[in-house]
Order: C-alpha cells, then structure tokens, then sequence
C-alpha cells in the first residue's frame, strides 16, 4: 500500500486509541478494522479504494458524526477517515454552497449565517455533514424546507471501481439519488456536497414549557391538538426528561422527571413569531413549572440546547421509530418504563413532521422515503460502565413498547446493531428494492462494507 497517506494498522501503537478518538459514542463495540487511512485529498481518496481493492480489503467510512450504533466501524478490512475534508465554499448569488463531508454542522450554519443565509442544519452542531445528509437530515425547519438531503444538488463521489465522478440531476442520476437518505448503505465515498440555500430566518424565536412527568398524557393531548393550528415554519418537539437534565433540575425545587415542549418558530420578525405560536397559547391546562415565551435565538445557536442534552464524553443507546399514532398516544406508552430507566440523563423524544400532517416526499427525489405523522426516539445517556448492561436493558424494553404501533424507522437513530430488520424499514418498500439494485450495480464486488441489515 501507499504508505505517505497517514494510516495506522491494528496491533500497532496508538491504533485503539486513534480509533476510539474517530467515535463520538464512548460505548466500546466488539469489531474493529484491520487498517485506518487518512486521506488529505480527494486523489488520496481515489488511491485508498484502487488500494483496498487491489488488496482484497473492504472499506467502511467515517467523517464524524454520531452514529450511535458505530456504523463505520466493522470487522475487518480499511476504515476511511475523512475528517481533513473541512473546506466550505459559498456563493451568495446561486445560494448554494460546497461542503466537504467532515464539515460540522454547527459550523457550516454560522458560516451560513455571516452571507445571511441557511440550510436545513442538524439540531446538534457536533456531527458532521457527511452522516447527517446521508442519513437523511431531519433539522432545523425541516417542516418548512424538508429533510436537509432533498438539498443536495450534486455531490463529487469516489466509487468502488476507484472513479472520482460527479452526480447531479443531469448526470449519474441514480448516485445522487441514493445520496439523498441511503445512510450507510450508500456505495461510496463523497468527496464534496453542494447544497441549495435558503434566506436565514431573521427572527427565530423559542417558546418552551416544562410540566411535572405525571401530566404526560394531557401534555401530549394538547401537543397533538393545537400542533393542527400550526404553520409549516414551526417545529415542536416534545421531551421526557429524568433527573440529570441540564437544566431545570431537582435541584431547584423541581420533579425527578419532566415533560418539556419546546416550539420554535423560524420567522422574520416577533410579530410573525408570535402569531406562528398562537395555537399553543392555552396550554394544556395542568400547572406550568416553568415557561419561557418568544425567546429570541439566533437560527445558528439553536444547536447549543441539544448539544447540552447529548454532551461528548458518554456512552450512547438510541433507536427510532415512525408511527401514525399522536404524541399522547406514543409516550403514554412508555410512561412506566421511562421511571425505570438506570440513567438520570436518558430521555424520549417526539418530532411531528409537518406538525402531524406529514411532508409529502416523493418518494422519485430521493432514497430517504418514510414520511408519518410521529417520530418517537428513545435514547439512553451514560457514563459507568458498569451500567451497560442495565442501559441496553433499558432501551431494548422501550424499543419492545414502541414496536407494535410502529410504521418504520429513521435510519440515522436506528438501533441496526440489535435489530437488523430496521434497515429496510428505514424506506419505503419500493425505494428499499431500488436503493438495493443500484447498490448492486455501483459496487457489484461489494467492496463498500455494509452495516447489519443490508446486503453484502
């Protein structure tokens, strides 16, 4: 092999160590590859498939997101670290902007900001673009802009035959396609996104409101009820919380465990603001522990309160799942289970695409395809060791609640490691057999590892 591309192979100094640095989920898994390369450039990128190719080594990728479940990581063969690939080229006048895979999207959303403009960024700032687009991008105004994959325009991708080439609308249809909500089962290693642009929403404002975990249900009653009033441009999200929450904590004078909803509204001014949120005014007539109204957060911060909730240095378990019940319906479920959970800092989450009216994707744009009125998201939060068993415990018996009534899975949370089967749930059935078939016929060798689920 070419030894100038930095590179470390198992066994040698520093490897695991290097390894476990490449991963945001401080959970060990029990896989490891025999060889991590580091390309600087996309020839470089070009050389380590001709490479692992001509050396009989499959290749996994890995750009920096937070793949709960290490997707990258598997047994054996050449993982590719793309973490050099950081360089963000905006142009202002087509609003477009070109991004390479290890961008995070914290970062890309204030360089955005600077030229007054905005994609449809992660909540969480840490992960990279690469994943995240991949994986779908269910983001900031996502009911308003779509999942962030239906804004990629063209990607530059090296294939598994060693080829850099370009996908667009107009060329190689069919890789841009998959681009758009493959996850990891996208055969090949994108070099470079190029993303269509909004104008940033001048005045984004946040109302939250925080209630004792015995009112869940007539919490989510209300959620599911005035979210019908709801304009596109607002996004609520609904949360339990334990105790090791990161703020509002029993420390000062509140419950162990909290429902807290949180409704963002992307706007142009306070005026537009408060109108967008009006629906939700009434609340859901239960005591209010705390409440903020209209406060006013800049579009490229809004990552910094689910950072908080979902902080570096932790051991993570998560899955998701689509279903048509409402809000009520979904957590009511998991009321008593949520009590049992071992970790204080473990939480659910609740988004309502289109504020349960659903996107309307078509299902020819893009691989990414499941579109329902709930998304429910478990996910268990720790640092102990020797609560691991306890933790995976724990999610595996909220994943058992959430599946009876379950229409499908978001690939980006899915808990593929333990349950395989939520890979082709993650799509429509017909997209499922295209995305199949196209793989096939980009990588026929299989040369691109696959996560549990897929094909070989």
């Amino acid at each position: 092999m070419d030894t100038e591309i930095p590179q470390l192979t198992r066994g040698e100094a520093g490897f695991d160590e290097r390894l476990a640095g490449l991963l945001f989920n401080e959970l060990p898994f029990d896989r490891s590859p025999e060889l991590v390369r580091a390309p600087r450039d996309e020839q470089e990128v070009v050389e380590v498939v001709r490479a692992a190719r001509r050396d009989g080594h499959r290749v996994a990728v890995l750009s920096g997101g937070h793949s709960w479940i290490g997707a990258p990581v598997r047994d054996g063969g050449v993982l590719v670290d793309m973490s050099a690939f950081e360089r963000i080229e905006i142009d202002p006048e087509s609003r477009t902007a070109r991004v390479g895979p290890a961008v995070r999207s914290g970062a890309l959303a204030k360089a955005l900001a600077a030229e007054g403009l905005a994609f449809c960024s992660g909540h969480c700032g840490t992960p990279a673009v690469a994943g995240y687009l991949l994986g779908g991008g269910l983001g900031l105004n996502w009911g308003r802009w779509k999942p962030a994959c239906f804004a990629l325009r063209g990607i530059r991708v090296v294939t598994a035959a060693g080829e850099l080439v370009v996908a667009s609308e107009d060329e190689r249809r069919d890789l841009l396609w998959m681009a758009r909500g493959a996850g990891p089962t996208f055969p090949g290693i994108v070099t470079e996104f190029e993303i269509e642009l909004q104008d940033r929403p001048a005045d984004t404002r946040v109302s939250s409101w925080l209630f004792d975990f015995d009112d869940l249900g007539a919490v989510g009653r209300w959620v599911g009820e005035a979210s019908r009033g709801l304009p596109a441009t607002v996004e609520v999200a609904t949360a339990a919380l334990g105790p090791e929450r990161p703020e509002h904590t029993p420390a000062e004078g509140l419950p162990e465990r909290v429902v807290m909803v949180a409704a963002t509204a992307y706007a142009d001014d306070e005026r537009e603001a408060r109108e967008a949120l009006a629906p939700l005014a009434a609340g859901p007539g239960v005591p209010i522990l705390a409440r903020e109204e209209l406060e006013p957060i800049a579009f490229e911060l809004l990552h910094e309160a689910f950072d908080a909730e979902y902080p570096e240095g932790h051991r993570y378990l998560a899955d998701s799942f689509w279903t048509e019940r409402d809000v009520e319906a979904a957590l009511v479920l998991l009321r008593d289970a949520f009590i049992r959970a071992p970790s204080g800092k473990s939480n659910v989450m609740a988004l309502m695409p289109g504020n349960g009216e659903r996107l309307g994707l078509s299902l020819e744009h893009g691989a990414y395809s499941m579109d329902e009125r709930t998304l429910v998201m478990p996910y268990a939060v720790w640092q102990d060791p020797a609560s691991d068993s306890e933790n995976r415990a724990w999610i595996g018996e909220m994943s058992a609640l959430l599946e009876p009534i379950s229409s499908g899975h978001f690939v980006s949370e899915a808990d593929l490691q333990a349950h395989p089967g939520r890979l082709a749930r993650s799509f429509a059935p017909a997209n499922w057999e295209r995305l199949q078939e196209l793989r096939a016929e980009w990588d026929p060798d299989g040369i691109f590892q696959s996560p549990p689920g897929a094909v070989a």
